[in-house]
């Protein structure tokens, strides 16, 4: 669990959070469609 697992869980941090930017902004410009709503639901 060395380098390589870092490099993982630094793309999936990244992932998440350029996922949160886009939700933010779509919520910001007030479009509510039920795909943003869906994607504010934590994925189990």
């Amino acid at each position: 669990m060395g380098k390589q697992y870092n490099k993982v869980e630094k793309r999936r941090r990244r992932e998440r959070r350029i996922k949160r930017k886009k939700l933010a902004a779509r919520a910001a410009k007030g479009s509510k469609s039920p795909d943003a709503e869906a994607a504010t639901q934590p994925a189990a």
